[in-house]
């Protein structure tokens, strides 16, 4: 492969200096370099990189996270030498069959926005994100600026300088609260996050310090609609097992599954005379230990969802409740272990997991664990009630105060 060294084709080899003065390995080498191993081809042999993306706008979009104060950043996939790369906005390279399916697939909540009428694709951006936002395209053009470098996707997919069109990169990031696809023909797809997590999958700590009754109602409302078919799975660590027969209709609490670390739910049931015992929910296991306990949530989670149907995204549902006698009777570090376990788990099997922590969220347990998940529900009882916010990790995106309802 023979170098080009224009302005728009720059020696895509050596390494760079980075934000904080190290020596980084550029992103475009870094691809190279993944498929020329895999392969065994010298990365001379491969194809021009800048044939396909701007080798320096793919490295200042990931080059832009790192070491500032940006919110995840983008994904970038692009097809190059017969194989798909993802680029994560850690700038970590991954590699896969050309046949595999873009980010827009793997974000099936996304649809097109229809702003077709804008020249300018940073402006058709802007517009896309504040089409489904009440904000103004100044604050938005902001917003985005917070979570990407808005012209290194511009110019990312951009004509070389002699003319030569690119095929170009799918960009997909998230910002005020909406997941946004940019594909390398100029359209524009966008989506809900929220929506993200309820249809793929993902973790989400539910915090704050509220009575029992405002837990059992946002909890039931991340365990997903009665009626529909949902395997939904109960780790009981100080609730009983009422709280499960409380967030279900008795036909969805008679197929639940528990797993009861502190055993409360056999004596919440001897307590109960009379208990509808075709009602109750399965218990599958009661672990003495956290280890015990990690490995019955996967073994289950495998165990539920592995006749799912690929057309019935995260039917799945985790309640994990409470993460206090693990925060109270063990060391952080031991919580951050057994969460990163079974966030994976929950993951791994494209499920929708919540777990109960309730104390504030400006505590130093919920800051030290919160990164763990992909969102945090924030609890309070409000001026006008109970009321409920969103924090996006992802995006860095809170949403305002809005009321908390049961939507059984």
């Amino acid at each position: 492969m023979t170098k080009d060294t224009s302005r728009d084709g720059r020696d895509q080899f050596p390494h760079h200096r980075g934000i904080d003065g190290g020596m980084q390995m550029r992103s475009g080498v870094a691809v190279v370099k993944r498929i020329a191993d895999e392969t065994g081809v010298s990365p001379m042999e491969l194809p021009q990189l800048n044939e396909t993306v701007d080798p320096d706008a793919l490295d200042a979009l990931h080059d832009s996270v790192r070491g500032s104060n940006r919110g995840a950043g983008a994904v970038v996939t692009f097809s190059y030498a017969n194989r798909r790369v993802r680029i994560t906005a850690d700038g970590r390279v991954t590699t896969s069959s050309p046949d595999e399916p873009p980010a827009t697939d793997d974000w099936p909540h996304v649809s097109d926005v229809d702003v077709a009428r804008e020249n300018d694709a940073a402006v058709r951006i802007v517009s896309a994100v504040a089409a489904h936002t009440d904000h103004d395209r100044t604050y938005v053009r902001s917003a985005i600026a917070d979570t990407i470098d808005l012209d290194a996707v511009v110019r990312l997919n951009e004509r070389r300088r002699n003319g030569t069109p690119r095929s170009g990169a799918t960009v997909a990031f998230s910002t005020l609260g909406y997941d946004v696809v940019v594909r390398p023909d100029g359209t524009i797809a966008a989506g809900s996050t929220l929506r993200r997590l309820k249809r793929v999958g993902g973790n989400v700590l539910v915090v704050g310090a509220v009575p029992d009754d405002l837990v059992d109602v946002a909890s039931t409302r991340l365990l997903g609609n009665c009626g529909r078919d949902r395997c939904r799975l109960f780790a009981l660590l100080d609730r009983d097992i009422d709280a499960v027969c409380t967030r279900l209709s008795p036909g969805d609490a008679s197929t639940a599954h528990v797993v009861d670390y502190a055993a409360t739910a056999r004596s919440a049931a001897s307590a109960q005379p009379g208990v509808d015992t075709e009602t109750m929910p399965s218990i599958v296991s009661e672990p003495d230990d956290i280890d015990a306990l990690e490995e019955a949530i996967d073994s289950t989670l495998r165990t539920i969802t592995a006749a799912e149907t690929e057309s019935s995204p995260a039917t799945t549902r985790l309640c994990v409740d409470s993460l206090r006698p693990i925060i109270e009777d063990r060391d952080i570090e031991v919580a951050e272990r057994f969460l990163e376990s079974v966030c994976g788990s929950v993951k791994a099997v494209s499920a929708l997991g919540h777990y109960v922590l309730p104390i504030e969220r400006s505590s130093d347990a919920v800051r030290r664990l919160e990164a763990l998940f992909d969102a945090t529900v924030e609890l309070r009882v409000g001026e006008f009630g109970a009321e409920q916010r969103w924090h996006l990790h992802e995006s860095d995106y809170t949403t305002d105060w809005f009321a908390l309802r049961d939507s059984r």
